[in-house]
C-alpha cells in the first residue's frame, strides 16, 4: 500500500538522463511514428469506475463497454 511504500521524493530519486533519439520510418509519409495514443488507455477504466462509484448507493453495476445510456439504465432496472 501507498502507508507501507511511500511515493519517492525528489532527493531519493536518481538523476534521470533525457536523450532524443531520431529513428525515421519508412512507413508514413513523414518519416514520423506515434505513440500518444498510450495516455488515453486508461481514461474508459476511470470513467467505467466513477460511473459504478455512482451507482453504487442503487446497487446497480455496469460492466461492458461502449457505456451507454441504455446500459445504465438497463443497470438501474428502468430499461
Amino acid at each position: 500500500t501507498m502507508a507501507d511504500y511511500l511515493v519517492p521524493m525528489a532527493a531519493e530519486l536518481p538523476d534521470i538522463d533525457c536523450a532524443h533519439v531520431v529513428s525515421m520510418t519508412g512507413s508514413s509519409e513523414l518519416g514520423a511514428k506515434g505513440a500518444g495514443e498510450a495516455g488515453t488507455a486508461g481514461a474508459p477504466a476511470a470513467v467505467m469506475n466513477a460511473l459504478n462509484d455512482a451507482l453504487t448507493p442503487f446497487n446497480a453495476r455496469v460492466t461492458a463497454v461502449p457505456l451507454t445510456p441504455q446500459k445504465v439504465l438497463e443497470a438501474l432496472g428502468i430499461l
